[in-house]
C-alpha cells in the first residue's frame, strides 16, 4: 500500500513481547485535521494458550521526554491470537488538538504494540502510518 513516507509510524516489523516504536513528529499538528493510524498485521499467531496483542498511540507535546502512555487506543480491536496465523488491518482514529499538545514545540506521536497473556511463543509482523482526514 502506497503510504507518504513522512507519516511513517513504523516500518514493517516482526515482534514477539511489547513494543514502542520510535516518535514521529507532527508539524504544525497536519493542520488541526483529524486523523487515522493504521495498523496493517499479518503473521499474528501463538503456539499455545492465550495471548493478546493491543495497539494504542502515546503522544507528547515536546518529542518524547513528556509521554502520554495510550493516549489513543484500540483496546476494542484486540487481536486474540491462537494457532491460526490472522493478517488484518486495524484502525486507530485521532486528534491532537487539545491545550497540552498545542502548547507543545515539538508535538509527537509513537505507536505501542502491548502483548499480553499467559501463551507461549506470541509472535506479529505489523507495519504503521497515518492517514490525514477530512475536516
Amino acid at each position: 500500500m502506497a503510504t507518504d513516507a513522512n507519516l511513517v509510524l513504523q516500518a514493517s516489523v516482526t515482534k514477539t513481547a511489547t513494543f514502542n516504536g520510535a516518535w514521529l513528529n507532527l508539524p504544525g499538528l497536519m493542520g488541526g485535521r483529524a486523523a487515522f493510524a493504521h495498523v496493517i498485521y499479518s503473521a499474528a499467531s501463538n503456539a499455545s494458550g492465550s495471548n493478546t496483542v493491543t495497539f494504542s498511540l502515546d503522544i507528547s507535546p515536546d518529542g518524547g521526554t513528556t509521554t502520554y502512555a495510550a493516549a489513543f487506543s484500540a483496546a476494542d480491536q484486540a487481536l486474540t491470537l491462537s494457532t491460526t496465523a490472522q493478517a488484518g488491518e486495524i484502525s486507530i482514529p485521532f486528534a491532537l488538538l487539545d491545550k497540552t499538545m498545542i502548547a507543545g514545540a515539538t508535538p509527537s506521536i509513537r505507536l505501542t504494540a502491548t502483548v499480553a497473556g499467559a501463551g507461549t511463543s506470541p509472535t506479529i509482523t505489523y507495519a504503521g502510518y497515518v492517514e490525514l482526514g477530512f475536516n
